[in-house]
């Protein structure tokens, strides 16, 4: 289903490059030169047709006379854009001369031109034109990228003969010299998104890639799945230096392969975390392209209401007429941010590079015998990649899309006395405040149905989403089949809610309904394919462990009281 009307949107199953042609090949503007630009907006976006599956736009290009680009007739749908590819350049006379002597002009070129340039390197291109399939080598290329939006075609077309100049004293000939915009950027990868108010159809389906917790993680070394507790600053480091570290909690058994030695950051062995391995971002992304290819069917579905609307109504405008009008408009305002939700995690998040959250940071080895209490410590740190988190404000945890606010109400507080004093954010997202004193832990604020004593908790794990559980209270002890006795929190799973955990949620935070943070999950007692019990540490023994390592950590306002 892929027509290209304004009442049917293209579906992003269609090659980007060919909704493109399509639509460039079919205007008689787009195949000539129209000012400002000096050369038509179908060179301009196809002339490095090839060289990465977004490629950029050509600004001006020194042999635009005397190399003429092929360009379709009007309407031509059996029209072969050549394909390219960019090469190294060796053993030439510009290899001779570029740093010491033609570099340093061409760049005083550009200042005096007011040019501000991101980078200035050389290529040479090949070309397969699809017909004979041959591959044919062009002229060595002085290839230079202008900061976005600082410069236009002419003032850059301007400064080329000033370039060549130089070029033609260095006794370099046959050089070509083309421009294009484009910013030189760490390959951090793009940064986490921003929570989706709960009114976007985008609501839910980014939870993978923005900055609410339990965000899913993975090793980058072997696709071990995981998931991110919360974020603190490191503020000052352990010798009393500033520090702006920013840092990740989650399980030590996520963060490491060998959780029985201690890890300390190594720069000679750094241990590398993404944002969702493999598996979890291919179901993500299935995910969202499910959701823009329903969306894309409902507004076909509308489109025909209208039209059968329309037809039976004589020519006359309807109330009924009006309303469906209305919502096929906000179908595809939906279907506009879907599709651009789909091309931002499918451009910017589909190479595992750019998944990459930060590197292992502190990792002690999993050990029940910390203190006297034997609660599991089973926890790591990363220092996370700055980039990451440019829309990072504080530890919130995004409720999904499967409840709506009355609903997560409703089962957290089932009492209604109770419930009157009680709300969950209209826009689902959770801030944490505290992590919940020992004290408050086993001193229920709510009730079942029946009057007996009852603490809903939730937690959002990279495997089940967002599950509610039942707190037990009271600690369980632990034993494992060598003796290794430990002591644990407890949740059960919720009456009609599912398992609580699965393998991979391992790191999620327990919280209240509230945004108290009650434990760090880290295992369970499956049954076949099914988890019955969670285990978790508090989290407020955690925050002593963390701050025994970074003694001036702060956790973005979550209140703590020392124990």
């Amino acid at each position: 289903m892929s027509p290209t009307s304004q009442s049917f949107p293209t579906s992003p199953i269609v090659s980007k490059a060919g909704t493109l042609f399509s639509q460039l090949s079919n205007n008689s503007d787009a195949l000539t030169v129209v000012a400002p630009d000096l050369i038509s907006q179908f060179e301009i976006n196809f002339w490095y047709h090839g060289i990465s599956s977004s490629p950029p736009k050509l600004l001006w290009r020194s042999d635009f006379e005397t190399n003429p680009f092929a360009i379709p007739a009007l309407g031509d749908r059996f029209f072969r854009i050549a394909t390219k590819t960019a090469y190294g350049v060796f053993g030439t006379r510009l290899n001779e001369v570029w740093d010491a002597t033609v570099v340093p002009q061409i760049k005083d070129v550009m200042k005096a031109h007011g040019l501000k340039y991101s980078a200035l390197k050389t290529a040479r291109f090949s070309t397969v034109v699809e017909e004979d399939g041959e591959e044919s080598f062009g002229p060595v290329v002085v290839w230079i990228s202008v900061h976005p939006n600082t410069t236009n075609a002419g003032a850059v077309r301007d400064a080329t003969p000033d370039i060549l100049h130089i070029l033609n004293d260095a006794q370099v000939t046959g050089v070509v010299v083309e421009w294009y915009e484009g910013t030189v950027e760490r390959l951090d990868g793009p940064p986490l998104m921003r929570v989706e108010d709960n009114t976007s159809p985008a609501f839910g389906l980014n939870h993978p890639f923005n900055t609410g917790l339990g965000i899913p993680i993975a090793r980058a070394s072997d696709d071990a799945q995981g998931t991110l507790t919360l974020l603190f600053q490191e503020v000052k480091t352990r010798n009393g230096d500033p520090s702006d570290t920013i840092l990740a909690l989650t399980n030590k058994h996520v963060a490491s392969l060998d959780t029985t030695t201690h890890y300390d950051f190594d720069a000679a062995n750094p241990q590398s975390i993404l944002v969702c391995g493999e598996r979890r971002f291919a179901r993500a992304f299935d995910e969202i392209e499910d959701a823009v290819n329903t969306g894309l069917r409902d507004a076909v579905r509308l489109a025909g209401e209208l039209e059968d609307l329309e037809s039976k109504s004589g020519g006359q405008t309807t109330r009924a007429i009006q309303r469906k009008q209305t919502s096929l408009d906000e179908k595809h305002q939906d279907n506009a941010t879907l599709q651009e939700l789909f091309d931002e995690v499918d451009e910017k998040w589909r190479d595992a590079n750019n998944r990459k959250l930060g590197e292992v940071h502190w990792a002690p080895e999993i050990s029940v015998r910390v203190d006297e209490r034997h609660y599991t410590r089973d926890i790591a740190t990363l220092a996370v990649n700055e980039e990451k988190l440019k829309n990072f404000t504080r530890n919130i945890v995004d409720l999904g899309n499967q409840y709506n606010a009355g609903q997560l109400e409703d089962r957290f507080w089932p009492v209604a006395t109770i419930r009157q004093n009680k709300t969950i954010p209209a826009d689902l997202q959770l801030p944490i405040l505290r992590a919940l004193p020992r004290r408050l832990a086993i001193n229920p604020d709510t009730e079942d149905k029946n009057g007996e004593p009852l603490y809903v908790v939730g937690k959002y794990g990279s495997t089940t989403k967002l599950t509610l559980g039942n707190y037990s209270g009271m600690d369980a002890y632990t034993c494992t089949e060598f003796g290794l006795e430990s002591r644990e929190v407890v949740v059960y799973n919720c009456k009609g809610s599912g398992d609580f955990s699965a393998k991979g949620d391992s790191g999620a935070l327990i919280f209240t309904g509230d945004g108290g943070g009650l434990a760090i999950l880290h295992s369970g007692m499956p049954r076949g394919m099914h988890n019955h019990i969670t285990y978790a540490t508090p989290l407020w023994w955690a925050f002593k462990q963390l701050l025994e390592r970074y003694p001036s950590a702060q956790f973005y306002d979550i209140e703590y009281t020392p124990k």
